[in-house]
Parts: C-alpha cells; structure tokens; sequence
C-alpha cells in the first residue's frame, strides 16, 4: 500500500454499490475510477504516480476492466497494473496477481500471463482463482500434469467447484486455451452458453480472439497489406500500406492475435475495393448526404473485429466517416454524415511551431501534470521526419502528429486574418515551420467529451518551446488565450471559446457573424445575416444560441423558431451558407433585443 490512501471510505462504498457477486454496472466502476483519480490529482490531494502505485485502485481498476470483457479494457487493466506490483508483493495479494495475468491472457501476452498466475500462488496459495489460472495456462504450454496439480489444489480450497471439475474435464480432453476461455462462471448461464442460446457468445468470442495468434494467417494478412509501417497491439494494430501513388492509414480495432482471426481472402477483397468504396463513399456524401466533397480524399480506414468498415474523408480540417458494412455494402444505418451533418466527436487543430520538432516525452508529462491523463505509448517515427503519438483516453482515440513542415498553401496565415480578436494573428502564423496536429475520434463517446479531450491535449502541446498559435475552427488562436480559455474546463465545463468560433464581418447592411465549430459537434453552423447590431452583442447573442444547442443538444429543422423572451419568435431558415461552404442555419438578430440579451 502506499503511504496515502487514495480510495475514501465514501469512495469504497460507492463502488461496492455497483457490483454483486460476478455482475455490476463496470463501465460505471471504471468511469467513477478514474473521474476521482483526475479530481484528485488536479486538487493535489496526490499525484498520478500515486493513484497508480495503490493496491486498492489497482484491485477495482482491472475488476471493472476485466468484467467488461472486451481487449480494449483487458489492454487498459494490463498497463495499469504494473505500477502497484510492489505494493502487491508487500500485502501478499494473490488477487492482484490473478488479474492482472487475465488481463495479460486477453492481449495475447500468454508467458508473461503464465509468470504472473505463477507467482499469485507462490505469494498466495490460499488464493482458490489463481490455481484456475494456472492449470489453463499450464495446459496451454504443454504442462499437463501441472495443471491438473493446479486443480487438484483448487478443488481443495472449493470442493466440487463448477469452474474447476470442467477445467479438470478439458484439460483431459485436451481442449485450446481459447476453448477453456468459452465458459462463464454460473453453471446456467454456461450451460445457455454452450448450448447456442447466449445473445452475447459472439462478444465472448471476439474477446477471446484476442488471446492466441495464428501466426501463419497474420502472415498472410500482412503480405495482402504489404505494410510500410506496423504498430501491433498498442492498443490496437495500426499500419500504413500503399496506395495509389501514395500511402494509406489503416487501423483495426483489436491486436494482432484478433486480426490474425480474419480470412485472408476478405482482406484480399478489402484492398482490392479500396479504390471503388473510396468511390462510393464520395458518391454517397456528395449525393445521399449533401456535403460538398470538393478537394476531398480519403484519409485513413479502419477496421470493427466484427469485420465493419469506417472510411474517413478529408478536406483541410473537415472529416467525413463513410460507414460499409463486412460485406463492403453501404451500411443503413449509423451513418455520421446523414445526422446532420455529422455524428460529431471528431475533433482537430493544428499547433504551429516556429521550428519543425518538439519533445514527445514533454509532451507526456505536461498532459499527464497538467490535466492527469496518462500517455504511455512509445513516439512512432514517420518516413518524413515527423513521428506521432497514439493512444487511447477514456474509449476515444487521440493522435498528436508532428508535421515538420508549414500548413500547406498558405492554409493558416490566411484563415488566421478572421481573428478579430489578435491583430498581428496572419503575420505570427507566416513564421511558423511545423505543426502539430492534434486530433481525437470521440467514437461512441458524447462530442462534448472528445472535444473537452482535445482541448486539454492542444494546452498541453501549447507548452512545447516555439508555439506561434493554434490553428483551429476556421481561425488562429493566440496561445495564450486559447490556454486561458480552456481553464474552463478544470471546472467540469465544455470549453466553448476553443471549441467553437465566431466570426465576426461587415457587409454593406452592417455586421454580420457565423460559427465554426459546431460539425465537430454533429450540428450545423449557424449565420446570423447582416444586422444593424453593434459586434460585442451579436457575438454574444451568437455564443447563447450556440450554449444552447450544445448544452440541451438541440438540433434544429428548417422552418422552426426560437425565442429569448416571451412572445419573440425568430425563424430558423436551412439554406447555402452565406459565409461557409455548405448548409447552415440562419438566424436572424431581433430587432428588439430582449432584457436578458442586453
């Protein structure tokens, strides 16, 4: 243990209130977790090495993560856990060990697995689960007569336990590891199980792909890809293969024992019809969902375990997600680009350096001291000079590139003249000779948390030496005020001014204003047309109309009102952009502000 305790007793019972026995709410254990890890940390109750080092966090930690069985959260249990083996090793906690081997069984990481069962035994025999452990993984690796010792011992410590008189009978029969895995602890619910009749086997067994390798098929996955670059299992396998007469992105959600489970001749299949689905999807945004596609590509491709398909597309700093479905048909549903005009959650700025490098580690540890969220991953270097660093925070994919060369054509020098706010924006952008670019894919996470996310990693690369600004949302940000706005979200809240713009410009009636930002959000832009309003209210009219559609997650039609005051009813036009490419929402300054607007 160490010195001081991070888990109060309030916090204790808490968590014990979402679990009984083997079931719970364990995305909320998890989520509860870490929300008081990164409170604490930020108060200064204790630092993140701290949490990290604890017994207790690590013994709920990798218990919602292991329950929720799934190779994501087995991933985030199996780095976790490390940092508390000391303490472990102090109290004598068998459990610790035992699971943090499961956790290394489902990354396909089965000597370490077998280590760790091992010495969970030697540090605690009294410890019944840890000898289940060890007869499967001594059963794996050939060691027969040791795992039925190892169930021998078991059944010692609970006699006529389900779990174990069926790994004595597998064991004899000789049965695969992943085979020993297909079980769930209740003997009914095994039983339905075994018997076809369990909704959720499908998810058993995609955890459980997760395990071994078939090294034969991966390699024959690998030669279909040809791969210039590969990054196995950290946490998922990430790769660049040629296309065309350049390179492509390609990612699969799982490790390499998972993708070594897909038939070759799929993938054979998958990029040989690359060019066509890059075709269709285009054809699909342009004519099904409306969105110009002028200028864009296809960026990068990834790939669900269950064989589904996502093909971003990109233009500049707008992303759009194609969904098809394994069979490389459109998919019907679940399409970003049909729920206006996006489903939100992907998130990009771009960090201007005044010289093309930065210190990745420096980078870890100013997000790690400045906002308590831990990266561990190893930097990956890039063929042109730049490198990255991928990871996972919370179930959303974040990336910190570095491009080590200017935005092209004179991208940001020439958004950055829409700041108003900084006069001599354009001319500190032109200095810049390197980028950064931050991102996150928010996937099944509220936007409102991914864009909260990618806040937080721009501050922290808004520390690295030479920043000249961000380049985000259609402008450039000063540094520092992009830094001052996001402490906002120190507080719990959304982070509005980094997240969103408004601009501001004259025409021949007078001012006139626009958003840029709301996409990101799964929401259209909204135009205020040109009015006789002075620029500070009609900005500010702007960002509560914004706060309102973001904090109620309103989405408006065509042809609807909004009010701020009793009997005021603005009309909502959905129409060509005045300012912006692509639709967007107008909505027209009243003529007679109300109370609250002045």
């Amino acid at each position: 243990m160490t010195a001081r305790h991070i888990l109060t007793p309030g916090d204790v019972e808490q968590l014990e209130a979402m679990h009984e026995g083997a079931s719970g709410y364990f995305y909320k254990m998890l989520d509860y977790l870490e929300e008081r890890i990164r409170e604490g940390v930020r108060r200064g109750e204790f630092t993140q090495e701290e949490a990290g080092a604890d017994l207790d966090v690590a013994l709920w930690y990798s218990y919602a993560c292991n329950n929720i069985d799934e190779y994501e959260y087995y991933y985030r249990a199996a780095r976790w856990m490390p940092a508390s083996e000391e303490a472990a090793r102090a109290a004598g906690c068998g459990m610790w060990y035992y699971r943090y081997s499961c956790a290394l069984l489902y990354c396909g990481r089965l000597e370490e697995a077998l280590d760790y069962a091992r010495k969970g035994v030697e540090t605690e025999p009294e410890y019944v689960w840890g000898w289940l452990q060890l007869g499967k993984l001594r059963s794996h690796f050939g060691d027969r007569e040791g795992a039925l010792e190892a169930v021998e011992r078991g059944l010692a410590l609970e006699p006529g336990d389900y779990e174990f008189t069926t790994l004595a009978r597998e064991i004899r029969e000789g049965r695969s590891l992943e085979e020993m895995e297909f079980h769930w602890i209740d003997p009914e619910a095994d039983r339905r199980l075994q018997a076809g009749e369990d909704e959720n086997a499908n998810d058993k067994r995609r955890a459980i792909a997760c395990i071994l390798r078939d090294e034969e098929n991966l390699a024959a996955v690998k030669d279909v890809l040809r791969p210039t670059e590969w990054e196995a299992d950290a946490p998922y396998c990430t790769f660049t293969m040629p296309y065309g007469e350049g390179a492509l992105l390609g990612r699969y959600f799982g490790n390499e024992a998972s993708l070594s489970k897909v038939p070759v001749s799929w993938v054979v299949s998958l990029v040989n019809r690359l060019p066509a689905l890059e075709r269709r999807g285009l054809t699909f945004l342009s004519v099904e969902a409306g969105v110009g596609t002028e200028g864009m590509a296809l960026s990068w491709f990834a790939i669900q375990p269950d064989r589904k398909l996502r093909l971003c597309f990109r233009a500049g700093d707008d992303h759009q997600l194609v969904s098809f479905e394994p069979d490389f048909t459109l998919s019907g549903e679940g399409q970003p680009a049909l729920e206006r005009p996006g489903a939100g959650g992907t998130f990009l700025a771009f960090v201007l350096l005044e010289k093309p490098e930065w210190d990745a580690d420096q980078f870890k540890r100013d997000l790690r001291d400045g906002w308590g969220i831990p990266c561990i991953t190893e930097e990956r270097e890039g063929e042109d000079g730049g490198s990255t660093l991928l990871f996972d925070v919370d179930g959303m994919t974040a990336a910190v590139s570095l491009y080590p060369f200017p935005v092209p054509q004179g991208e940001a020098e020439q958004n950055a003249e829409h700041n108003y706010l900084w006069r001599s924006a354009a001319e500190t952008a032109a200095r810049h000779r390197g980028q950064l670019l931050v991102s996150v894919l928010g996937r099944e996470k509220d936007p409102r948390a991914a864009g909260t996310l990618q806040v937080k990693l721009v501050c922290a690369a808004c520390r690295q030496a030479g920043v000249l600004g961000v380049y985000a949302n259609g402008t450039v940000y000063q540094p520092e005020f992009y830094t001052e706005a996001a402490q906002m979200a120190e507080d719990g809240e959304l982070p509005l001014l980094n997240l969103v713009w408004f601009g501001l410009y004259r025409t021949d009636g007078g001012m006139a204003a626009y958003t840029d930002g709301l996409r990101s959000f799964g929401k259209d832009e909204i135009e205020v047309p040109e009015s006789g309003a002075e620029p500070d209210a009609l900005r500010s009219f702007l960002i509560d109309i914004t706060l309102y559609v973001l904090e109620e997650d309103v989405t408006f039609q065509d042809g609807e009102t909004i009010g701020f005051s009793e009997g005021q009813r603005l009309p909502i036009t959905r129409s060509a952009g005045l300012w912006l490419d692509g639709m967007t929402l107008k909505i027209p300054y009243p003529e007679e502000p109300s109370a609250e607007q002045e």
